[in-house]
């Protein structure tokens, strides 16, 4: 295949040859010999017909976590029977990746059996399943007149980038319902190896042994420990997947698996149900391989349009009513912005004894991408869509309903500690 170089050099020459014959000047013709030359040596140097090369693409393993930083590596060997003189390599990588570091780009030289290795490094920038690859290469002569050009589609490697999430130390929820066994919920009872919670004025039915004698000498008066007891429940958690949480759909995902890593590692059973045009569903599991489960359906969840409202009612209700116990305490994650997909779920919390949403404000989530903030029109988007999540925040909340709204510029872990911190003074309701 020959480049554009000698289409030029081909015009140039008929351009001068044209110009000789008509102006009839020896000047024009002496001036074609050189491109004449040229011309006869873009045809003699020819690069290989057919790139024979062996390709071996290296990674340490092909699973790695948002963020993560991942080193390629590529093995390049020429094992045909013409040595290259200009060989150009690209590996191809897909949008979901950014370069952090070299170039997936090469421009180097093979003898016959000459082997040569470049390396970079790439960020896994989203969740989801991708590849790697395919290699194109481009065998050039040295005067860059023509090529030969080959795609090596067994070099494509199928890679996986699930998503991260942070570890919650202290969980501000209670539920109504707790079970017997150890777990994260708090239960104010009486007994040995009991954690500490606070103190309270002496009852008659006290253990003489739990007195406080710091504080009774403090306020003069007997005071008595008070000890909690951790139990566990069943964990419900509805994720919000709908078309109006693609820009959010990250931090909810994020927020599901923390949720479900803290509750499980405390032995409870926790179940998962994910609202799209579909309705995706995990039943109730104390099982450490839940978590697993969770991961590998939610690296695929995009956010999709709702086509019918009713079958999704009824797909929701059926699921509900059929698969997860009434009393399980139900956490409804959903930014609330869309009032048809409101309404489902507001149905969804008034159905269940336990429930409250927790929100991420999508508004926070999308200002952070606008580059001029004080644009007018900018602001008066900004503005509308407040106005618009405060209506329907407000909705929710006329339904006797409990909300946390979550700032997403905030850590997950820090606003479940700030919960915990508000909890602790305002006492457990």
């Amino acid at each position: 295949m020959f480049s554009p170089k000698i289409r030029w050099t081909l015009s140039t020459f008929f351009i001068i040859l044209l110009l000789g014959i008509g102006f009839q000047s020896w000047v024009f013709l002496i001036a074609l010999v050189p491109i004449t030359i040229l011309i006869i040596s873009y045809f003699i140097s020819t690069p290989p017909e057919k790139v024979e090369l062996e390709i071996i693409r290296e990674l340490e393993q092909t699973r790695f976590e948002e963020g993560e930083h991942v080193e390629v590596s590529l093995r390049i060997r020429n094992i045909g029977t013409q040595a290259i003189d200009m060989l150009e390599i690209i590996d191809v990588l897909p949008l979901q990746v950014s370069l952090k570091k070299s170039s997936n780009h090469l421009i180097t030289s093979l003898d016959i059996g000459e082997e040569t290795q470049f390396r970079y490094v790439v960020s896994c920038d989203y969740r989801g399943r991708w590849k790697l690859g395919p290699t194109h290469v481009r065998a050039r002569n040295f005067i860059d007149s023509a090529y030969s050009v080959e795609s090596y589609e067994e070099t494509v490697t199928d890679f996986v980038i699930i998503p991260n999430f942070e570890k919650i130390r202290d969980m501000p929820f209670r539920t109504k319902y707790p079970k017997i066994s150890d777990g994260p919920f708090h239960s104010k009872l009486k007994g040995e190896g009991l954690d500490f919670s606070g103190v309270r004025e002496y009852s008659s039915a006290d253990s003489l042994g739990r007195i406080n004698w710091s504080a009774t000498a403090k306020y003069g008066k007997l005071f008595t420990n008070v000890y909690e007891l951790f139990r566990t429940a069943d964990l419900l958690l509805v994720l919000d997947a709908t078309e109006r949480t693609a820009s959010i759909l990250d931090e909810q995902i994020k927020a599901v698996l923390s949720l479900s890593e803290h509750f499980l590692k405390y032995k409870c059973r926790v179940g998962l149900i994910v609202i799209r045009d579909s309705v995706d569903r995990f039943n109730l599991s104390s099982s450490r391989q839940q978590l697993v489960k969770f991961t590998e359906m939610l690296i695929d969840v995009q956010a999709t349009k709702v086509v019918s409202y009713n079958i999704l009612r009824n797909r929701i209700r059926n699921n509900l009513e059929h698969y997860f116990p009434m009393n399980c305490l139900t956490i409804i994650i959903s930014p609330l912005i869309q009032s048809t997909i409101n309404k489902l779920l507001i149905d969804v919390a008034r159905r269940r004894k336990n429930s409250f949403f927790l929100v991420p404000s999508i508004v926070s989530s999308e200002w952070r991408y606008i580059k001029n903030n004080e644009d007018t029109a900018n602001l008066l988007v900004h503005q509308n869509l407040l106005i618009r999540r405060q209506m329907e925040l407000t909705k929710v909340i006329q339904e006797g309903l409990v909300i946390f709204e979550w700032d997403v510029s905030i850590p997950l872990s820090v606003f479940m500690n700030k919960l915990k911190q508000i909890a602790t003074r305002r006492g457990r309701r």
